[in-house]
């Protein structure tokens, strides 16, 4: 089995801060390090692990449309932009879903360890399965462009 457990979830906020007050006052969520990423957002932590990434949606965000693609995300679950899970093996997964003809997508994050997959399902959500990067890694599908990440 290639998927190892749940790793975070995204959803895009209409106010950044209403929302991250609500899930560390409400689920008790802790603010914690994230990544530089040049769009506004959130990673909010349980048990030392980032299972919250909240990212700020604005229509005019250009670095935001370039790493998560453009959504109509207005209200309610709309806004889960994706659901990302854990995985071991690359290369098994890689050429699994080639063997089933099952479109994806690839981009590598050095700075942060992960070479991620992003498929959808039959209903459109995008699922994103993180394994640990390695200058080794190979691409089997298509490449999204580079991510810039500040250090």
């Amino acid at each position: 089995m290639n998927i190892q457990r749940i790793d975070h979830f995204t959803i895009r906020a209409a106010d950044l801060d209403a929302s991250a007050a609500f899930y560390q006052r409400a689920l008790g969520l802790a603010d914690g390090p994230r990544p530089g990423f040049r769009f506004p957002g959130k990673w909010l932590y349980a048990g030392g692990a980032p299972v919250l990434h909240l990212v700020a949606a604005r229509e005019d965000d250009a670095e935001l449309q370039a790493y998560l693609g453009g959504r109509d995300a207005r209200a309610g679950s709309g806004r889960v932009d994706h659901i990302a899970l854990r995985g071991q093996n690359l290369v098994d997964m890689q050429m699994r879903l080639l063997s089933l003809g099952q479109p994806f997508y690839e981009r590598v994050v050095p700075e942060i360890g992960e070479h991620q997959l992003f498929l959808q399902d039959p209903d459109g959500v995008t699922i994103e399965v993180i394994f640990p990067y390695s200058p080794n890694n190979r691409m089997a599908g298509p490449a999204l462009p580079p991510l810039a990440v500040s250090p």
